[in-house]
Formats: structure tokens, sequence, C-alpha cells
């Protein structure tokens, strides 16, 4: 059954919200001359209806698309031949048209990661190889399907926080993603929760998490550096909105002495600001280290991250910082990598000395993606 559809059917089909497929033998497609995508449109006399295509289709095939049809083709005998991407050019064959009856086809499964959608030119040529109609476009969408697991920025984020912190008062951030769609499906839109929290004092749940933006807060109250220096929490990011895919990653969370004065003494201060946004770098991992012994080895004495302020809170013991070289390495490819940026520098060292006469010391980081600033300040 070959019926012919018309602009008017067209429409009626459309509004019907269906069309009618019948599947064909394949045969050759017929060679004709490529359409430029620059040339002045001819006067359309082809029904194509919009074209989508799922991804990770399982055969056999070729699958049957659609059917192409002239409004010439009752006038004079016409055959059909396709050009462009997936026709003609790389990948070349994805998509093939019986060359008589106008029936378009897919020759094997699509993936929308890898291209989201195809722009096809089709032909129609007469019988002695005269053009019948001017090249019509085909655009062919490829649809969605939930088939990638959500990935975490970084295996490990890190964060501090001050002892009696008030519930509502912000943590750290946590970013995942997911390479499917979340603008048309909810294939790719990410959802995180806490599994875990360790240790499990004063209470199970002294943190929570914003389920679609990643912003750890505090939410119970009672945080005690001595009781609790550290927690360790296990996070979650789900697709379809938490019901899909999931992956899992760890918050690592320091508790810090309310009021510096009350801190152990310490000649070093450190602030890192964001470039981009001209505000703190909050969640900036530091590691500060000492140059030791006959070897000249680097030894780690602390770690930490800046807070909300932008301040990397360290806790040092008044011998810790004895005259010598220090190195501050910064984390700071996994930083903006959480922010959705590529860096140039993977990480930033700031090497210095520390002498007898130093009585305090203040290191500022100025950082974007491609460039960092540092000076000695006091």
């Amino acid at each position: 059954m070959r019926g012919q559809a018309t602009r008017r059917g067209h429409s009626d089909a459309r509004r019907a919200g269906s069309w009618d497929f019948f599947p064909c033998l394949q045969a050759a497609g017929l060679t004709v001359p490529k359409a430029s995508p620059g040339r002045k449109r001819q006067k359309r006399d082809w029904v194509i209806p919009p074209i989508k295509c799922p991804e990770n289709e399982r055969g056999p095939f070729p699958k049957t698309l659609v059917q192409i049809k002239s409004n010439r083709d009752k006038e004079i005998r016409v055959f059909y031949s396709i050009t462009g991407q997936g026709a003609d050019t790389p990948p070349v064959g994805v998509f093939i048209i019986e060359r008589e009856t106008g029936w378009l086809k897919v020759t094997r499964p699509l993936d929308r990661e890898e291209i989201s959608h195809y722009t096809l030119y089709s032909h129609t040529v007469s019988a002695n190889g005269q053009l019948v109609d001017g090249p019509m476009e085909i655009i062919i969408t490829v649809s969605d399907q939930n088939d990638n697991i959500p990935q975490f920025t970084q295996s490990v984020f890190t964060g501090s926080i001050g002892e009696g912190a008030k519930p509502g008062t912000s943590v750290m951030q946590v970013t995942a993603t997911d390479a499917d769609d979340s603008v048309n499906t909810y294939n790719g839109v990410i959802a995180y929760s806490i599994l875990q929290q360790i240790p499990e004092q004063p209470h199970r749940e002294m943190f929570t998490i914003n389920s679609e933006t990643g912003v750890i807060s505090v939410i119970g109250t009672g945080l005690d550096r001595e009781t609790a220096p550290q927690y360790r929490l296990t996070v979650q990011a789900a697709d379809l909105q938490g019901q899909g895919f999931t992956a899992s990653a760890t918050a690592v969370i320091e508790v810090q002495v309310k009021n510096m004065s009350e801190a152990p003494s310490s000649s070093l201060t450190i602030h890192a600001v964001n470039a981009l946004t001209g505000q703190p770098a909050t969640g900036l991992a530091m590691h500060l280290s000492r140059l030791e012994g006959p070897g000249l080895q680097w030894m780690e004495l602390m770690k930490s991250s800046a807070n909300v302020d932008g301040h990397c809170p360290l806790c040092l013991t008044p011998g810790q910082m004895k005259a010598g070289t220090y190195k501050l390495h910064f984390d700071t490819g996994a930083y903006w990598q959480q922010l959705g940026y590529t860096s140039f520098y993977p990480y930033v060292e700031v090497v210095f000395t520390v002498t007898e006469q130093t009585r305090k010391l203040h290191i500022p980081l100025l950082i974007s993606p491609f460039s960092y600033t540092t000076y000695k300040g006091s």
C-alpha cells in the first residue's frame, strides 16, 4: 500500500500524532550531486515528517524510520537518494533510502552521546536523471536513553566548619555530572543524598545535603572538635532525579576551633580567591609540608581546605612553624573541575622560607583556570 501524502495530508497526520510506516525491501540508493547547505532553497514540494530515532535500539537492522514522498510521483517515475552526515559522509552508511519507494532506514544502533542529531539532504530525479525537486533538508534527532552512570568530579571532597556552627551553615559542595540528556529528559538530572556519617556523634545526622545543588550544610547541633575533629560522609549521586543509576564519593569535613584565639598559635595564614568570580575559593584543598632530614624530603604537616571566606584554617603548634623551607600544595585542578572548568595547572605549589625573625606570615592566592598570583603578606 503506497499512499501519497500531500501538504494537507501532512498537516492532518501531524494533528493526529501518527504516521503510517510500511516495511519495504532495501534497494540501492541513487547517487546524485550533493546539495550545498548554503544554496537558496527552492519551493518545497516534499512532505517529510519530523524524525526521531531512539539510541541503542536492538536489531534486526535496517529499521524503517519514515517514507519520503514527492508530490510529483504520480506524474512521473521518481527515484530517491540521500547525502550528508551518516549517509555519504562519516559515519558513512548509518542511513540509507530505498531508491524507488523513498523509505528512509537506519542500519545500526545510534549513540546520542556520540552524535545527537544528523543533517541529511533528500534528492529526487526522474528516470532520465533530471532533478525533480530541490534538495530537502532532513533533521534526524537521536532520542536519549538513560545509559550513563553519574560521575563525581572528585573521589574525595574536603571542607571545614567551625565547632559550634549553627544549623543551616554551609560547609562545602560536591558535584557530579551525567552524560545523558538533562534538558529534554530526567535521564541526566542528578539528585544528591548522604548515605553514611562517620562518626555518628553527637548525632547520626549532623549534616544534610541539598538534593539539587550538592551543597552540604550543618543540620545538627553540638559540633565539638574535642569530640569529633573530623567527619567522613559517604555521598551519593543518582540520575533520574534520584531513581536511576548511582555513584558515590567521600566528603571529609574538618571541625575547626570556633575562635582562632583559642587555637594553637600559628604565624601562617592563607587566603584563596577565585579570580573569575571575585569570590572566595571555597573548598580548595591545601597541603602544608616542610623540608626535613638529611635527604631533604617533604614531610606533610597538615591539610586543610578553604572555608566559605576563602581562608584555609591551620592548627599548628608553635614548634611546627620553626625556621625552614615550607611548601603549600593547592589542588587547583580538582577545584576547577568541580566547577566545570579545565585548568592549565593541575596543582599550584608555593615554596617559601621561614626564618627565626618571621613572626607573622600571610600568603594570599588568586587563581583562575589559566593563571595564579601569590605574594608575601603580613
